[in-house]
C-alpha cells in the first residue's frame, strides 16, 4: 500500500526580533549603487529627497512623528527606499544647509514568512536593518504594539506598505488595508495620553518603474516566445493587444480545465479570470474552514495563516506519537498554498489595464506577470529573452497627512474616522502614481 504524501509538522515560527545594526546597514549603503547598476536600474529620487530632508530634520528635533506610506509594485522597493533613506535624504539635507543630528534610522512592518521562502539570510538582514516581522494572516498584537510604540515614542520614523504585498503594476494601486490609518490613530492616542505635544504626520510616497528606452521588437519577441510555449501559432505582429489576451486566455483555460471550471460561452476574460480567483478562494477557505469576507487579499492572508497554523505547531515535541502523526497529517497543506499562490498570481490581472493605457510600460509589465506565472506553475524560473531593457525608478513625495485634527473624529466613529484616513490616503498615492504617469 503507498504511503500518503504528507508534509512534516514543524516548530512553530519564532517571534523575529528587530535588532537594528548601524554597521550592517552602513555596509549595505555602500553595496546599493553597485546593485542598482547591475539591475541596469536608474534612480530619480524627484522631490522626495529634500521633502523627507525636511520632514527628517523636523523630526530628529523632536518637532514631529512620521509615518511614511509607500506604493508598493516592486519587490526592489526596500532597496530604492533604503537607497533614499540612507544617501538621497542625507545628500539633501546638506544641500539645504539641514541638519540632521543622527544618521536616519527605521522601523517597517515586513511579512513574517518573507524568510521562509528568501533564505535566514534575507530575515537576518530584515531584522539588523530595523524590521518589525508581522503575521499578515491574524491579529499579531505583539507586532502591532512594538509598531505602535515606535510610531508614538518618534525616535524612528515607521515606514509601512499599506497596499500589504506588491502588485507588480505601477500603474495601477491595489486596495489599501486599514491597518496604517489605524496605526496612526492608535499613536496619536498615545501620545495624547502622554501630553506629547507633536503632530503625527502620514507622509505619502509614490514609487513607479519605467522602460528607458520602448524596445517593441523585444516586446514582441518575449510574445512569440510564450505563444510557442503555450502551442499557440503566432498572430499579427501589429496587434499586440489581442496577442496579450490570447495567451492570457490560454492560460486561464489551463487552469480551468484543472479546477474543472467551465465558463460559459462567449465569457470575457476578465470574468473567466473573477470566476478562477474565487474559485480558488472558496476551495481553500472550505479546506480550512475559514469565513468567505474581506478584500482579496486579506482573504489570501488568512489562507496561508491557516496553512502555517497547521505546519508550525506549538508544543510539537510533547506530542505522543499518535498525535504526532497526525499533526503531520494536517500539516499537508500544500496544496491549498499553491491553490492560493496561484490566485495571487492573478490578483493584478485585469482586462483594462492595457486597453486603457496601451504603452510600452503596461504591456511589459503584464508580459512579465504571465512568465511569472507559468514559471511559478511549472517550476522553473521563466528566463524571458531578449532583455527589455533597462529601467527607471521615480520616487515622489504627497503632502502629509496630519493625524491629531482626525482624532476627535475617531473617538466618536472609530470605524469612519479609520476609513477616511485610508480614502485620504489612498487619494494621495493615486495623484502621486497619476502625476508620473502624464
Amino acid at each position: 500500500m503507498p504511503h500518503a504524501s504528507i508534509q512534516s509538522a514543524r516548530p512553530a515560527l519564532r517571534r523575529l526580533p528587530t535588532r537594528a545594526s548601524r554597521t550592517v546597514q552602513a555596509v549595505l549603503r555602500r553595496l546599493l549603487p553597485w546593485v542598482f547598476t547591475s539591475q541596469r536600474l536608474q534612480l530619480d529620487h524627484g522631490n522626495a529627497d529634500e521633502g523627507l530632508a525636511r520632514e527628517f530634520a523636523a523630526q530628529q528635533q523632536g518637532e514631529r512623528t512620521l509615518l511614511l506610506a509607500f506604493r508598493h509594485p516592486s519587490p526592489r522597493d526596500p532597496l530604492v527606499l533604503a537607497d533614499l533613506f540612507w544617501t538621497g535624504v542625507p545628500e539633501a539635507a546638506r544641500r539645504l544647509g539641514l541638519t540632521l543630528p543622527r544618521p536616519i534610522e527605521l522601523r517597517f512592518l515586513y511579512d513574517r514568512g518573507i524568510p521562509l521562502w528568501a533564505g535566514p539570510l534575507i530575515g537576518w538582514l530584515l531584522q539588523r536593518c530595523g524590521g518589525i516581522a508581522i503575521h499578515r494572516g491574524r491579529l499579531d498584537r505583539p507586532a502591532l504594539k512594538q509598531a505602535r510604540d515606535a510610531l508614538a515614542q518618534g525616535r524612528h520614523a515607521l515606514v509601512v506598505a499599506p497596499e500589504g504585498a506588491t502588485n507588480n503594476l505601477s500603474g495601477e494601486m491595489a486596495p489599501l488595508e486599514p491597518g496604517v490609518a489605524q496605526l496612526a490613530f492608535w499613536a496619536a492616542e498615545d501620545m495624547d495620553e502622554a501630553d506629547d505635544p507633536r503632530p503625527l504626520h502620514v507622509i505619502p510616497v509614490g514609487i513607479r518603474y519605467s522602460w528607458r528606452r520602448p524596445d517593441w521588437a523585444a516586446l514582441e519577441a518575449r510574445l512569440t516566445a510564450l505563444e510557442q510555449h503555450l502551442g499557440l501559432s503566432p498572430e499579427d505582429q501589429g496587434n499586440r493587444r489581442e496577442r496579450l489576451l490570447r495567451i492570457g486566455a490560454e492560460l486561464i483555460e489551463a487552469l480551468e480545465q484543472l479546477e474543472r471550471l467551465r465558463p460559459e460561452p462567449d465569457q470575457p476574460l476578465t470574468q473567466r479570470i473573477e470566476a478562477y480567483r474565487l474559485h480558488g478562494l472558496r476551495k481553500a477557505e472550505s479546506h480550512f474552514g475559514l469565513r468567505a469576507s474581506g478584500t482579496l487579499q486579506e482573504r489570501c492572508r488568512r489562507i496561508e495563516q491557516a496553512a502555517w497554523d497547521r505546519i508550525y505547531r506549538e508544543n510539537l515535541d510533547q506530542l505522543p506519537p499518535l498525535e504526532r502523526s497526525l499533526a503531520d497529517w494536517e500539516a499537508h497543506a500544500d496544496q491549498q498554498l499553491t491553490r492560493m499562490r496561484l490566485v495571487e498570481h492573478f490578483t493584478s490581472v485585469s482586462g483594462h489595464y492595457v486597453s486603457d493605457q496601451p504603452d510600452f510600460d503596461r504591456f511589459a509589465e503584464m508580459v512579465l506577470l504571465v512568465e511569472e506565472a507559468i514559471g511559478w506553475i511549472e517550476a522553473s524560473p521563466w528566463n524571458g529573452k531578449p532583455c527589455l531593457g533597462p529601467q527607471r525608478v521615480e520616487l515622489s513625495l504627497g503632502e502629509a497627512l496630519a493625524v491629531q485634527p482626525r482624532v476627535a473624529d475617531y473617538r466618536s466613529n472609530r470605524r469612519q474616522a479609520v476609513q477616511q484616513l485610508t480614502n485620504d490616503l489612498e487619494q494621495a498615492l493615486t495623484e502621486l502614481m497619476r502625476a508620473r504617469l502624464e
